[in-house]
């Protein structure tokens, strides 16, 4: 026969407490279980409820994929249970209608599973039990692998994950974890995981968030202890060095006049030209630019020695492309020559190929009377210089 009304009052206490809302879904199952007449049936005596959840357990495994529409069905059946009831078992329909629905990867088999979690730790309590501990249902995450290139090009600053009660705690009052190997050692970094809901996280990887360097290989989430998930992280391809041939601009020098008149007058003069190549711009492991400097000698061949004679300062002549640094060069960084000048014109001396200096073009004696210091000069045009460069990633300078 029926439940009395003694019986479900008794019951209604019951429903009050903190099982209430497990025994919501023994109530909706019951009819569809075939299990008598009705909630009082189901529910009297109290010692028959665990074999009922036994049996709704099994009902579930043979129709998981219904599992919202026997809900729903059910729920509109229950005219007379308290609205409190009917309030917390909607609570959990939507609690599970949303885990699916945001995340595509959540079956109606794992949502089912969840129900029949809640089962079990109900028929625990009911039977004077200590009712089981679930972890959190862990799903995936999106992208399934941090890409740490993605994030230093802003195309990514947070991962989600999705699962099911994310804000469940574990015996010790703590909810889910973040730790991540850095360097063969783990560091906490829950501080970065936020719970949007208990079906979704997120862990942040922006300023604020979570710092990658070259040493983090792996992310894990862990619940009492326990790892939940893992997540590789996915370090970015080194820079490689690569050999670029640029074309460095020309300088002009005219080297002080040191000894005797200023005219050669026609003597000589004897010259001798160096030419040398550095880097300059120095940042951490290279080179922004290269620069040059040079130093010519005049020297009349006889009479008073007339003569110019010093360096040049050091001036830039090319600057590598932003975003690289230059680490070697390839070419000769010395030239050396020398000649006797014989005319009063322009004198183009060029040491030959596989030098630095295509050709330096030299003044020594004009026929006027103000050579030294002022006619006498030098112009170096220097060959297409191989310089090796590599791509200045702050990333990879930690």
């Amino acid at each position: 026969m029926c439940a009395t009304k003694s019986s479900k009052r008794a019951v209604s206490k019951v429903m009050h407490g903190p099982i209430g809302l497990l025994l919501g879904f023994l109530i909706l199952l019951g009819p569809a279980l075939n299990l008598g007449c009705g909630i009082g049936d189901a529910l009297e005596p109290i010692n028959n409820v665990a074999n009922q959840i036994e049996a709704a357990i099994a009902a579930i495994d043979l129709n998981s994929a219904a599992w919202q529409e026997i809900v729903r069905d059910l729920q509109e059946q229950l005219p007379e249970v308290e609205n409190d009831l009917k309030a917390d078992i909607d609570e959990v329909l939507q609690r599970g209608i949303k885990a699916t629905t945001v995340s595509v990867i959540a079956s109606g088999d794992f949502v089912s599973r969840r129900v029949q979690e809640a089962l079990n730790r109900l028929k625990a309590e009911i039977t004077g039990k200590e009712p089981p501990v679930y972890p959190p249902a862990f799903l995936g995450f999106t992208p399934d692998a941090l890409d740490v290139q993605r994030v230093l090009d802003d195309e990514v600053n947070a991962m989600t994950f999705y699962g099911y009660d994310f804000d469940r705690r574990d015996p010790a009052g703590k909810t889910m974890e973040l730790w991540m190997l850095r360097d063969g050692a783990y560091e906490d970094c829950s501080f970065a995981l936020t719970m949007a809901t208990h079906y979704e996280g997120k862990v942040n990887l922006a300023a604020n968030g979570v710092q990658l360097s070259l040493g983090c290989t792996l992310m894990e989430l862990r619940w009492d202890g326990e790892v939940v998930s893992t997540l590789p992280i996915l370090q970015p391809d080194r820079p490689q060095p690569e050999n670029i041939t640029v074309h460095p601009r020309s300088i002009t020098f005219r080297p002080p006049h040191t000894r005797g008149d200023k005219d050669f007058s026609g003597n000589g003069p004897f010259v001798i030209l160096e030419a040398r190549l550095a880097g300059a711009d120095f940042v951490l492991g290279g080179a922004r630019s290269l620069q040059a400097q040079v130093w010519m000698f005049a020297e009349e061949t006889e009479s008073d020695w007339t003569t110019a004679v010093g360096t040049s300062d050091w001036e830039k002549i090319y600057t590598v492309e932003p975003g690289y640094r230059i680490i070697n060069i390839l070419t000769p960084i010395i030239c050396e020559d020398s000649y006797e000048d014989t005319n009063h014109s322009e004198d183009l001396i060029c040491p030959g190929t596989g030098n630095l200096v295509q050709c330096f073009r030299c003044v020594g004696d004009t026929g006027s009377d103000n050579d030294a210091g002022h006619a006498t000069k030098v112009s170096v045009d220097f060959a297409p210089v191989v310089i090796t460069v590599i791509k200045d990633d702050p990333y990879f300078r930690q």
